[in-house]
């Protein structure tokens, strides 16, 4: 496991898709592991929902608290990775504090207006403060999977990096880790953060980690197969040796180091 929270590559690990500000998911998923004596790793989308149970103010407060709370408290080790709406509520609680700062408050409804207009991504910011943002990751490898929230397409992957599976790899997570901490420290853009065209981008021919989509994009063709969420079913999916986990906040998938991949119903 690459994770700077100490997860053992001894134990378990429950590996959560999409929450979406379902907090009871999210506990069960936190009591599961606990039970399981398993490490927590998150595919992101922590925020946002179409359900209108989940919404709202009190719903991003009570989801944006859990997590850093989670980190301190499951015992086993937490490991999230970002998610496109979390880049994208970031954003935009980050327009809103640079808008209030200069004294431009005029424009925060039209930036308020662009996503859930009952949603004060402000929140998030008082939740999740650097230190806190820069433990996230785009990517992790754990017991032979590779983990990202939409899945890595083989035209991200550095292939020239090293002649192996193993320093490819370690390459990817590298520059990937080094992409997010640039994003959160510059808002420096990388192509790990393309859109492709099945979510509407014209600039990418293909998703990037945080977009590619499980119907129309990924391909299991890389050396390591991939868990991912991202993209929204009634359950879980497989493409070959690689599965989508992310079913509507209904399931997750326990991976064991002797015994690979189980998805289970939470």
């Amino acid at each position: 496991m690459t994770s700077s929270l100490n997860i053992s590559p001894d134990r378990p690990v429950l590996v959560v898709p999409d929450v979406h500000q379902d907090l009871g998911f999210l506990q069960r998923a936190a009591a599961l592991a606990a039970q399981e004596g398993a490490g927590l790793v998150f595919l992101g989308d922590y925020v946002d929902t179409l359900d209108r149970r989940w919404r709202g103010e009190p719903a991003i407060r009570a989801i944006a608290n859990a997590l850093p709370e989670l980190a301190e408290t499951h015992p086993h080790g937490c490991l999230f990775l970002a998610g496109n709406h979390d880049v994208m509520a970031l954003q935009i609680a980050y327009s809103r504090a640079r808008q209030l700062l200069t004294g431009r408050a005029e424009l925060l409804a039209t930036v308020q207006d662009a996503r859930q207009p009952e949603a004060n991504y402000a929140t998030l910011l008082g939740a999740w403060p650097q230190t806190f943002l820069r433990t996230w990751r785009i990517a992790a490898v754990c017991h032979g999977f590779l983990l990202s929230h939409a899945g890595v397409a083989r035209r991200f992957w550095p292939w020239e990096a090293a002649p192996d599976t193993a320093g490819q790899t370690r390459a990817f997570i590298k520059h990937s880790t080094e992409d997010w901490l640039k994003w959160l420290d510059h808002g420096a853009d990388s192509p790990l953060f393309a859109v492709g065209p099945a979510r509407g981008g014209k600039l990418s021919p293909i998703g990037g980690p945080l977009w590619l989509d499980w119907d129309n994009e990924f391909v299991d063709d890389l050396a390591l197969p991939q868990l991912v969420g991202h993209t929204r079913g009634r359950e879980a999916r497989r493409k070959h040796r690689s599965w989508c986990l992310d079913g509507s906040q209904s399931c997750a998938g326990l991976l064991d180091p002797v015994l690979g991949l189980r998805v289970v119903k939470i």
